[in-house]
């Protein structure tokens, strides 16, 4: 009896964990036909800003369709008076060709979209804007999210009361594989993503599709330099924004108790470095190479 009390229960959570994923599907599938009636409607431009606060981020062809959804998201927030910038390398722009009508009608509303000579990829959404504008409040985002509105709001209300910290909506708490191994494991890390959180932190780390605000000077230098990020944590710009905040000495404060889980527009279906980081052992493997090369750092995550 125990053992198939046990098995109608885990029958039981499999059947709610798909009825929660169908419910997602379907909110997405109604929340991306709006942005797209949106787009279509909408001439209001956008106020812009004066290049204090900025919310970047990049993108690459397979996503180049379904991106205008985010930003018609971001558009959306009831915070004003901020840039929105997209980057794009040069190289995608040629495989692009010409912008899809849904980017153009956003540039027409105040969308900045830069072309970069550099192609980093996902690094691309902060190391740009961060060469371009040292002084401005820094807000990534992920082109394959859809964010509610108070979003950015919610962000900056979390940069007022911790001004010296980066804040995010979700983040995971950094530990050792084992006590005293020197080894960060993220599925270690990815299991405790639910622990409540009320304080600044050195082991957090953000999580980027939930959003991330990264005030003036709280990066080390370290995180422009692409030869080392590209060695060390390709394709992980989770990590190595992490190891930049720490060698900086910023605490990062996750402005939810618990961590936020915004709808995915379709694009997120399609996603290989979720594969290769989260369900293999690359994000590990990564840690491990930017402990190496910066030992000093370790013993201020566990300081948390």
């Amino acid at each position: 009896m125990h053992t198939l009390a046990i098995s109608i229960m885990a029958e039981g959570t499999g059947m709610f964990s798909y009825y929660i994923r169908q419910k997602r599907k379907i909110k997405s599938i109604i929340y991306s036909g709006y942005m797209r009636a949106l787009n279509l409607l909408r001439k209001q431009r956008h106020a812009g800003g004066d290049g204090h606060l900025i919310v970047s981020l990049t993108t690459h062809p397979p996503r180049i369709s379904d991106v205008y959804i985010t930003i018609e998201s971001i558009l959306l927030q009831h915070v004003s008076n901020f840039e929105v910038h997209l980057y794009i390398s040069k190289q995608d722009m040629m495989t692009i060709g010409s912008l899809p009508a849904t980017l153009q009608r956003q540039v027409d509303r105040g969308l900045r979209i830069i072309t970069t000579t550099e192609d980093y990829r996902s690094y691309d959404k902060l190391v740009h804007v961060l060469k371009e504008n040292p002084d401005a409040t820094i807000v990534t985002a992920d082109d394959d999210v859809i964010y509610p509105r108070d979003w950015l709001g919610r962000l900056l209300e979390g940069a007022k009361k911790h001004p010296d910290c980066v804040i995010c909506h979700r983040g995971h708490l950094l530990r050792e594989s084992s006590p005293g191994s020197g080894h960060i494991c993220y599925q270690t890390s990815r299991a405790a993503r639910q622990d409540p959180i009320e304080r600044p932190l050195f082991n957090l780390m953000p999580t980027g599709n939930g959003g991330v605000l990264y005030p003036p000077g709280s990066l080390d230098p370290m995180v422009i330099d692409h030869t080392a990020f590209q060695e060390l944590a390709p394709n992980a710009d989770d990590i190595w924004f992490k190891m930049a905040s720490l060698k900086r000495g910023t605490r990062c404060f996750r402005i939810n108790a618990y961590n936020a889980n915004f709808l995915p527009t379709r694009a997120a279906h399609h996603d290989p470095l979720h594969k290769e980081n989260v369900k293999g052992d690359g994000n590990n493997q990564k840690f491990d190479n930017c402990l190496k090369r910066h030992p000093e750092l370790m013993a201020k995550l566990l300081a948390s």
